[in-house]
């Protein structure tokens, strides 16, 4: 998750970390080249994410590369009713379905491994819209980790919990030119976590590829015409899931 998170931050010019993984890599060898330090070398990506020395444990699992930065960051959104939308564009972008819940903290809950505010979201936003899962093209999914996304996919119905989400990246059916688009933007994991205007920013992105202005990070491989945004709040107590729709 975190490999391909960077890799379309890095093509987002309001990403606030927009390196590639292997970006990071090359600025540790010319660190240490410069400093005369021993050189450091690693086979691939995943064999950097699991040396230490460069990205520690954070909290057991997570390391560095898994959390999310808090940023600085400011989205704004123009919502106006249907009838008088194309007054401002040619090619407003429709709100089809719309879901809100809220569930308990972690400590009261079953399991650790899905958010239930969230599933209920995603359920009354798909009733309201008349789709599924399955007819969704991308998603902007509420990354503050790179476990929160495997939760999400999985929360949303997008794949079966468990094997199938937490290796849908690896796999690459999450990529930008996969089956299933994940947080095309970077997510807040590369994008940036600006709290409070972070929903807000996600929705601008799924505004922008579906309108096809994402420039580089621009999905190509489908026509983007449905897409989703999930958002939580706190531990996943409070939930709000939008599907959106493009005419």
């Amino acid at each position: 998750v975190a490999i391909k998170n960077h890799s379309n931050g890095a093509l987002n010019p309001k990403a606030h970390f927009p390196m590639t993984i292997k970006d990071v890599m090359n600025m540790r060898i010319a660190k240490a080249k410069e400093k005369g330090s021993p050189v450091p070398s690693w086979a691939n990506e995943l064999e950097f994410l699991n040396d230490p020395r460069y990205n520690p444990i954070i909290a057991w699992p997570n390391t560095l590369f898994d959390c999310c930065p808090i940023t600085d960051g400011a989205a704004c959104i123009l919502l106006v009713a249907e009838e008088i939308a194309k007054n401002f564009t040619d090619t407003p972008i429709y709100i089809i379905g719309t879901g809100q819940a809220s569930g308990h903290n972690l400590h009261d809950r079953d399991t650790l491994t899905s958010i239930p505010a969230a599933q209920l979201a995603a359920q009354q936003a798909y009733e309201m819209a008349d789709v599924g899962p399955q007819d969704i093209k991308i998603a902007e999914v509420h990354d503050c980790f790179t476990i929160a996304e495997v939760m999400a996919i999985a929360d949303l119905g997008f794949f079966k919990e468990g094997k199938e989400a937490a290796t849908a990246a690896g796999e690459g059916k999450t990529a930008r030119d996969g089956r299933r688009p994940i947080n095309v933007s970077g997510g807040l994991k590369c994008k940036g976590h600006p709290v409070g205007a972070t929903g807000a920013a996600q929705v601008v992105e799924i505004f922008q590829q579906m309108r096809g202005e994402a420039g580089q990070r621009q999905v190509t491989s489908m026509d983007v015409n449905l897409a989703l945004n999930h958002n939580i709040g706190a531990h996943g107590t409070t939930a709000v899931v939008q599907i959106f729709e493009r005419r």
